[in-house]
């Protein structure tokens, strides 16, 4: 084969290029760090690249965002619930205290603010938010778990269905026809009408609301009582006359027939007479299902307690309708903190604030004031004995003297409520203190786990960013070896060419 000098030219050239190649791959590596620019260099480098860059992002979202949010979302979680134990304490010593009747009554209405306040500071943890979510409220996490003090809560009505069951049947001491206040002089004057107060024990269920309503939003008949046997079949409760009783028929709440249901709208209390009792007390389940259209701040809302449909007034007067179903396996909100690893982060609000918190609370309130009205009562009477307007009347003083002697008899009954009624509610409050502890063990777990995922996670995170730098960077002491290697074979290759590249034909003739 013949070479001529333009072969040996060209050849020359292209591999000084080649090398210049190669100075310019080591020049980028060295001021890159990376051993690749573009995937045709290397596809094996550029496909692992890939995916060791996808799983390092994964992993550093969960480390750096995921993983964060959960434990601040369990932060939060964990001081609600402390913070709710601690007024739950404060009102199961209250209930230890009036057990034994220790109040007086300089001080019993002091203890209904203090009752109110507990109450109103249980919802008020029970509206904690997280980041503007609330973090109670399952998957309604932009709605408060309870109406809070800047919604205008006049523009919500709701038709609630709620259930029970024979436990949730309770006895209620009463005093019928007890003597108001505003009645004594009357009372006096016209002894005819005066009622010796008698006091008498009701059955009871209670819903959990009071100011409930007869008729919903749309001005339909809704209450109505169903009841089933555990087969699941009807129990007739046709025979029992249900009445709707409002403030102006106070003085019959509780007085009730054997066969008649009595339904207090103010209190949210169905009075049920023996009979009724008897029947309804068989029931696998009572459903009722009732109206309720003016809201307080602090009230539950119903969506997050029971099936309903919710009421709302647009600001263009028309009403939108919702209807909520209370889901069987509750709205956990989950977290995915690993590959193929989800946390829950909440904690439901209906599992930890009982919607027989406000009537718990209020009975003890209720029974409270009624001893307070009553004392007033017999302090005034007593006052009237040397009022000049019946001192001379032996017929007037006489009537307040026997007034006087019903008084005490009242007196003597209802603490002797008010007593049962805080011993009773001694282990309520401590039943709802265990559960909020069961609440905090299990809240107490998933942050174990997840502080385990925490460790994990960093570590993965370490390992695959180190292969992902052995993987695309190059080493540094490496580079430069291989720099100075490249340099050296163009200055070669610079010289070879050129010692080449000056002889023409003229030199050879």
């Amino acid at each position: 084969m013949r070479i001529t000098n333009q072969m040996i030219s060209g050849n020359s050239l292209r591999n000084m290029q080649k090398s210049m190649n190669e100075v310019n791959r080591r020049t980028t590596q060295m001021t890159t760090g990376k051993k690749i620019t573009q995937a045709s260099e290397d596809p094996v480098v550029a496909i692992r690249a890939l995916k060791l860059r996808t799983t390092v992002n994964q992993l550093q979202q969960y480390k750096e965002k995921n993983i964060p949010d959960a434990n601040s979302w369990f932060d939060i979680t964990t001081t609600s619930l402390d913070n709710i134990t601690k007024r739950l304490t404060d009102i199961t010593t209250y209930c230890v205290q009036g057990s034994t009747d220790s109040f007086n009554s300089t001080n019993r209405s002091a203890i209904i603010d203090s009752l109110n306040e507990l109450k109103d500071m249980i919802y008020a943890e029970g509206n904690s938010t997280y980041a503007g979510r609330y973090i109670f409220s399952g998957y309604k996490t932009d709605r408060a778990l309870a109406f809070t003090e800047t919604e205008d809560t006049s523009v919500y009505s709701y038709d609630i269905t709620q259930h029970f069951d024979a436990t949730s049947f309770d006895t209620k001491n009463v005093i019928l026809n007890n003597l108001n206040y505003s009645e004594i002089d009357k009372s006096i004057k016209n002894p005819a009408v005066y009622r010796q107060p008698n006091p008498e024990t009701v059955y009871r269920l209670n819903l959990a609301y009071e100011g409930i309503d007869d008729i919903n939003n749309a001005g339909d008949g809704v209450f109505s009582l169903v009841a089933k046997d555990a087969n699941g079949n009807d129990i007739d409760i046709s025979k029992y006359k249900i009445t709707i009783k409002g403030t102006d028929d106070a003085s019959t709440y509780y007085s009730v027939g054997k066969n008649n249901i009595n339904v207090i709208k103010e209190t949210g209390e169905i009075i049920l007479g023996e009979n009724a009792y008897n029947a309804l007390k068989q029931a696998a389940d009572v459903q009722v299902t009732y109206a309720k259209k003016q809201f307080e701040p602090g009230d539950l809302r119903p969506e997050h307690y029971f099936d309903c449909k919710q009421y709302t007034v647009q600001s263009d007067g028309r009403v939108k309708t919702i209807e909520y179903t209370k889901p069987e396996s509750g709205q956990p909100i989950y977290y995915e903190v690993n590959f193929n690893q989800s946390i829950q982060v909440n904690t439901e609000g209906n599992k930890i604030i009982s919607a027989e918190t406000t009537n718990n609370v209020n009975d003890l309130i209720y029974s409270l004031k009624a001893m307070e009205d009553a004392e007033k009562v017999q302090a005034r009477l007593k006052e009237l004995l040397t009022d000049t307007q019946y001192v001379g009347n032996k017929d007037a003083v006489s009537q307040i003297n026997k007034m006087i002697q019903d008084m005490d008899v009242e007196i003597a009954v209802r603490k002797e409520n008010l007593q049962k009624t805080f011993s009773k509610n001694i282990s309520v409050f401590q039943e709802y203190s265990s559960n909020i502890s069961q609440m905090q063990s299990d809240v107490g777990s998933r942050m174990s786990k997840l502080e385990m995922i925490d460790t994990r996670v960093k570590e993965q995170f370490a390992s695959f960013k180190e292969l992902k730098s052995q993987n695309e960077d190059v080493e540094t002491d490496e580079a430069i070896i291989d720099f100075n290697e490249a340099g050296l074979v163009y200055q070669s290759a610079l010289a070879a060419t050129s010692k080449i590249m000056d002889k023409t034909l003229l030199d050879y003739i």
